[in-house]
């Protein structure tokens, strides 16, 4: 009995254990968009690049939508599960507005994501819809 209790408790603690949440080696990680919808995306190098950066303590992400600062939440599984809440945004107007609203649509239809050669590929089913580097 306190071989299955011990036992209970540390697969509690481990399976709790921020080491194992994938989101915690990505803290002040930048992640730029490079690929949308299957189509290259532009980069300028610059902060204007489309982003997303994780607070895996708030469960809350940061970035830019190409244009306009956007952030909201988000829910990270083991199992490569991945989900965005309502996502909020500036209201700045600007030269490419379609693809910026292009970019927040399919980021809203993102249920999965799996990580390959230091690129964050985040999936609607099994299709790959964003690409991140």
């Amino acid at each position: 009995m306190k071989k299955l209790l011990a036992v209970s408790l540390f697969t509690l603690f481990f399976s709790c254990s921020s080491k194992l949440s994938p989101d915690a080696k990505w803290k002040d990680k930048k992640w730029v968009l490079k690929e949308l919808a299957g189509a290259p995306v532009q980069l300028s190098g610059t902060d204007k690049d489309a982003h997303i950066i994780f607070n895996k303590g708030e469960q809350r992400f940061s970035g830019s939508g190409g244009c306009n600062r956007i952030n909201g939440s988000y829910t990270m599984d083991t199992r490569s599960n991945l989900s965005f809440g309502q996502t909020l945004s500036t209201k700045m107007a600007c030269p490419d507005m379609a693809f910026e609203d292009k970019f927040l649509t399919v980021l809203a239809t993102v249920n999965g994501y799996e990580t390959k050669d230091g690129e964050l590929r985040m999936k609607k089913g099994k299709e790959i819809v964003l690409i991140f580097k």
